[in-house]
């Protein structure tokens, strides 16, 4: 029997699949582990029906895994160093500089930039969104701020930090899944995003100049730089660590190397700034976290981050998020479905187009993120190719697509933690504007050719 999937038959089995996956995930709220899983078997039994043996399946899951080690590495190390972060308080410090960006009149800016320098430090939208985020909403109810502007502001700040951060898990999924350089990836990715936030900016500061009125309620921002400044070393030192990371960016570092350096330069300064601590403190926190129990609660949440166990839910996600990846590419299942659109992915312009669409509809669907890169990012690799587009730019829509356009989905992960979190309901979609704008910025270039990278052209 010929191993060879049929357009049809892949697109039944992946309608099925979004079937279990989707209801399992919005029906039942189950974390999407188990979902991917089912969804793998009801793949792999396809596989048996088109003729496939198991070893062979098993090599292609092997194959897929195998994509993920680097990225994993990274996670484990990323959590690792936010855990000593807080322990020698360089989030506590970044945190403390940026609340004092916050003015009355220009809230909802200020709430873009003050966010996204959280997110961007500790590489989490959902961290920054549920810390400094929950505290902008309180200013912005003392202000009479609309609360759905407010959130719309911070979500777009908290997307921004997230997908620029090489902290972020996101960041590195997308660039591990398009098989490019991680600096690499973040720094294509400003074509799109740096003016899809200075257009977020403007449109929230014509909106805050227009709708603020009245002074601010400040005092829970200033109770929390007062306990920051209390409680903690506020100091430059423990910036050496970010900024010898951000260095070492610029210098094309890889990222293990680089992210290596940067954890021995911040338990280094952890005896500086952090005294009393032993090596035994930093190992602790470098796997568990840094417990922080000041008595102010938003300062206790937003420090209750980091730690390499922190990270083993995205990596148990990663890894068998990539096995159903390596058994659909196995199965033929994406060849089939490229081959099948060969019409309309005949122009790079059409082909960039359909990566954002298969992202947001991967979002939709099941509105899970990490499908919305995996999926799509896997399915288009070889279009990329034949159009002769370096990687980067697969990596970068599936960044505008995927990560960027998965807040618009109220029933996603993070759609439903922003709506808890922030008190607000879904009309706060209406003002994400930086993943509002970000999709038109990725299709002008994409039909005008600009800022797209050829295979053999290794400048951003």
């Amino acid at each position: 029997m010929e191993n060879k999937a049929s357009l049809r038959g892949s697109l039944l089995v992946l309608l099925i699949v979004m079937l279990v996956l989707g209801f399992s995930i919005l029906y039942y709220g189950t974390a999407p582990h188990i979902p991917i899983l089912i969804g793998a078997m009801i793949v792999t039994i396809y596989g048996f029906l088109l003729g496939f043996k198991w070893d062979e399946m098993e090599k292609s899951i092997v194959n897929g895994i195998a994509q993920g080690i680097a990225p994993i590495l990274i996670l484990s190390l990323i959590g690792t160093l936010i855990g000593v972060w807080v322990l020698n308080g360089t989030v506590q410090t970044i945190t403390y500089y940026g609340l004092q960006l916050l003015s009355p009149a220009t809230f909802l800016v200020s709430a873009v930039v003050i966010t996204a320098i959280v997110a961007t430090m500790v590489g989490s939208s959902l961290s920054a969104m549920g810390t400094i985020g929950v505290s902008l909403m309180g200013v912005a109810y003392g202000m009479d701020v609309s609360p759905a502007m407010a959130a719309g502001a911070i979500v777009s700040g908290a997307m921004f930090g997230d997908k620029l951060s090489p902290l972020s898990d996101t960041t590195n999924l997308a660039a591990a899944t398009a098989k490019t350089n991680i600096f690499e990836h973040i720094r294509h990715m400003l074509w799109t995003t740096i003016p899809a936030l200075i257009i977020a900016l403007i449109i929230f500061a014509v909106i805050g100049f227009a709708t603020t009125q009245g002074a601010a309620d400040t005092s829970q921002i200033e109770e929390m730089m007062a306990v920051l400044q209390s409680e903690f070393t506020i100091s430059v030192v423990t910036l050496l660590s970010p900024l010898l990371i951000i260095g070492l960016a610029v210098a094309r570092v890889k990222p293990i190397p680089s992210l290596a350096m940067g954890l021995i330069v911040a338990a280094l300064t952890t005896f500086v700034t952090a005294p009393g601590s032993t090596l035994g403190d930093i190992m602790v926190a470098a796997h568990s976290g840094f417990a922080v129990e000041t008595g102010f609660a938003p300062i206790d949440e937003l420090l209750d981050l980091g730690g390499l166990e922190d990270m083993l839910f995205g990596i148990s996600l990663i890894i068998i998020a990539l096995a159903f990846g390596g058994i659909i590419q196995g199965t033929g299942i994406t060849e089939a479905l490229i081959t099948g659109m060969q019409k309309v992915l005949r122009s790079r312009g059409n082909t960039i187009a359909s990566t954002l669409a298969s992202c947001l509809g991967v979002n939709v669907a099941t509105g899970e993120q990490y499908l919305s890169i995996i999926l799509p990012g896997q399915m288009y690799e070889d279009a990329y190719k034949r159009h002769n587009l370096h990687p980067k730019n697969l990596s970068r829509t599936i960044e505008d697509g995927g990560t960027i356009l998965h807040p618009l989905v109220p029933w996603g992960v993070i759609g439903a933690f922003v709506m808890t979190t922030l008190n607000v309901g879904m009309d706060y979609v209406f003002f994400v504007f930086l993943s509002l704008v970000t999709p038109f910025i990725a299709l002008f270039y994409a039909y005008t050719g600009w800022t797209l990278a050829k295979r053999d052209d290794d400048s951003s």
